[in-house]
């Protein structure tokens, strides 16, 4: 009777002790294809400053200016001037790929993107044309003039790009477009995992 316990108490072990190591093993193989998933995602996407919208712009700038008499608002007769021209510029909007995460969760491979940015604003001086000046004999344009006018409109074009929330959606949808083929088609994702895209706001 006791040899006959002692046998039950054995096999009962045995078993739980199969169930206990098979699940162990389950969760590690779980977690281990879970980890190789992210890592191969992550190779697949930017780790440096990536420009998912290019935005090409030419502008009309129209300036006036007219001496003071001493700072004040009274107008020096005979010194007022007026220009118009254009200019083209380029402003990249992006992103920081270093700053990109991973996670799948059930059936979604959750891609967590960093916010949308202004990575570079550059105007084309080559693309200048003056359409109309005017300038008196004591008040005429000057390089520094033209500069400081160029200077100006880019300040003013950024201020226009940033509350442009049409150009970030763009942006947003862009890399998207370009990222979502590739890592669908991958053959760990493919079949088997739905890509999900989540912007930082």
């Amino acid at each position: 009777m006791d040899f006959i316990l002692v046998f039950i108490v054995i096999v009962l072990c045995i078993v739980v002790g199969f169930f206990i190591g098979r699940k162990f093993n389950f969760g590690l193989v779980s977690r281990k294809t879970n980890a190789d998933i992210r890592s191969t995602v992550k190779e697949i996407l930017p780790i440096a400053e990536f420009a998912s919208l290019v935005y090409h712009y030419s502008a009309v700038i129209t300036h006036s200016d007219t001496g003071k008499f001493f700072k004040s608002s009274i107008s020096i007769p005979f010194t007022g001037k007026k220009a118009i021209y254009t200019i083209d510029g380029t402003i990249k909007l992006g992103f920081d790929g270093k700053k990109i995460k991973i996670d799948n969760m059930y059936n979604n491979i959750i891609v967590n993107m960093p916010r949308i940015k202004m990575l570079s604003h550059e105007l084309h001086p080559e693309t200048f044309s003056l359409y109309d000046e005017r300038t008196s004999i004591f008040n005429r344009y000057t390089l520094k003039d033209a500069n400081d006018m160029q200077m100006l409109h880019k300040t003013g074009q950024e201020g226009k790009a940033i509350s442009d929330l049409g150009l970030f959606v763009q942006a947003r949808q862009s890399a998207e477009r370009m990222f979502r083929p590739l890592l669908e088609n991958m053959p760990d994702v493919k079949g088997k995992y739905e890509i999900v895209f989540e912007w930082e706001k």
